[in-house]
Order: C-alpha cells, then structure tokens, then sequence
C-alpha cells in the first residue's frame, strides 16, 4: 500500500487517531494505486499486484475499521 491509499484508509477510519503502516521487512514489494499505474511509476511497474489491488483491500480495512 502507498501513501495515497494509506491516506485515504485514515480518511475512511471511524477513529480520531489511525496510523496506517506499510513495507514493514517483507517481500510482498509494493501495492500500488490505479493511478500510479496509470502514470508507469516505478511503484506500479514493480508490483506483484493488479491495478485496483490497493483500492479493493483498503476499502475492505474501512469495512473491518468500522464494525470494530
């Protein structure tokens, strides 16, 4: 997950407070946004996962924020 999509995930939070942390020492390498792969960044050409993967699993962490 990136910056963009980390942003909108604590946007999307029930909570006052919500850090979102990524690349923490694994080798799953980068969740793009669609529109990094839209722009061919580094980010999206270097990415195990499909344009939308970043949107799709945030959206479901909303869902399991907000039935905490």
């Amino acid at each position: 997950m990136n910056a963009c999509t980390g942003l909108d995930l604590k946007a999307a939070s029930p909570f006052p407070a919500t850090c979102v942390v990524t690349m923490v020492n694994g080798a799953a390498k980068y969740m793009a946004d669609a529109g990094s792969y839209e722009r061919i960044t580094y980010e999206a050409m270097n990415s195990r996962y499909e344009k939308g993967a970043a949107e799709t699993v945030a959206a479901r962490l909303a869902e399991m924020l907000r039935s905490l």
